[in-house]
């Protein structure tokens, strides 16, 4: 491993419209679905997978459709 003076610093940019599409998604939209499996199917195991795999898919979708 080379030593941190021979190294090159390196920026990264993370833009502002991601973090709020990750606030809106992961913590708004993936708490109100888990909330929603969690009524519907009386488990909590399976309310957070099944929260995880609807967020994922509307991630994907969204990434598909280019939003």
């Amino acid at each position: 491993m080379k030593p941190a003076s021979e190294r090159p610093f390196q920026v990264y940019v993370v833009e502002m419209s991601s973090i709020k599409m990750f606030i809106l998604i992961e913590i708004g939209l993936g708490t109100l679905i888990y909330n929603l499996w969690l009524v519907l199917l009386h488990n909590a195991l399976l309310a957070g997978s099944s929260g995880w795999a609807t967020t994922e898919v509307i991630k994907r979708t969204l990434r598909l459709l280019k939003l």
